[in-house]
């Protein structure tokens, strides 16, 4: 990664935490290491960017949020029904690899922006040859769009793909993570429901989804993140490239076994709360929906 075009978390353009396999890193100030632990890091970056940085990203999210949910979730629903004669156990694992796969293509240039956008500063903000921008680090990027940094003369095919960068390391995440976490969810959400043929209440629909979706949102997080570390490296770089093996094995021996599962707490305990809310709320309108009107 080009150490001029992006100023990580606050620290110098000299200093980046997240680099290209095989580029020696540089030294860091004493404010600029790679976070210990999560209230450390929060710390940190409350204390050198402002609190308002902890939501930077938040209008992407929600501009991914629609497309995404309106495209996953259905279709899981769809493949899900087609294929559960057919494979039975196995199908809510396929039916959410397809669907997460679906939806990943349709969304990978809100997500390069959004990973941009929570990593970095305003790329015109960072200083060249390596010389800290100063101390003007709470400065809050111009747009969204800025982060894209599209090169103007190069061809439009290029230029297409830049907006697909990472996609594949996000593929790689996202879709093992889909798998398992219908995998889980399905069996636990229909221990939790009344048996089959019964139906059930509003009340009952809400709960199982809660905590199916709390338990296996948060195992599949935690089982995905050495994979969401290679996503956000390959989508911080200036290529379009993704060495994802090249760069799990960086990472393994830079940092050993510990480095690959870097950030698990908060990736866990984001992830269970939103699986379930998403879940249980998909679910219970579902039912609304399904219920019959005089």
């Amino acid at each position: 990664m080009s150490s001029s075009k992006w100023a990580i978390a606050g620290c110098p353009e000299a200093c980046p935490r997240m680099v290209s396999p095989g580029t020696p890193a540089a030294r860091c100030g004493v404010d600029c290491p790679v976070y210990g632990s999560t209230i450390e890091g929060i710390r940190k970056i409350v204390r050198q960017e402002g609190a308002r940085v902890l939501w930077r990203g938040t209008d992407v999210s929600l501009l991914m949020a629609v497309p995404m949910v309106g495209i996953y979730l259905p279709l899981y629903d769809f493949l899900q029904g087609e294929w559960a004669d057919s494979l039975g156990a196995a199908a809510p694992l396929y039916a959410g690899a397809l669907a997460r796969t679906v939806a990943v293509l349709c969304t990978s240039p809100l997500e390069l922006i959004r990973t941009r956008m929570q990593a970095v500063l305003h790329p015109q903000q960072a200083s060249i040859d390596g010389k800290s921008s100063g101390t003007g680090n709470k400065q809050q990027p111009a747009n969204m769009w800025s982060h894209l940094k599209l090169d103007k003369n190069a061809s439009l095919s290029h230029r297409v793909r830049t907006l697909w960068t990472g996609v594949g390391a996000t593929l790689a995440r996202d879709v093992p993570f889909s798998a398992i976490y219908w995998g889980l969810l399905e069996p636990i959400r229909g221990s939790l429901l009344p048996p089959e043929g019964s139906t059930p209440s509003r009340t009952q629909t809400l709960t199982a989804n809660l905590v199916a979706g709390t338990l296996a949102g948060g195992s599949a997080a935690a089982v995905t993140t050495p994979l969401d570390v290679v996503k956000t490296r390959a989508q911080l770089e200036h290529s379009t490239q993704a060495p994802i093996i090249q760069t799990l094995r960086h990472i393994a021996e830079k940092d050993g076994f510990r480095g690959l599962f870097t950030g698990v707490a908060p990736r866990a305990v984001r992830a269970a709360p939103a699986c379930a809310i998403v879940v249980a709320s998909y679910e219970v309108i579902k039912a609304v929906y399904a219920e019959p009107r005089f």
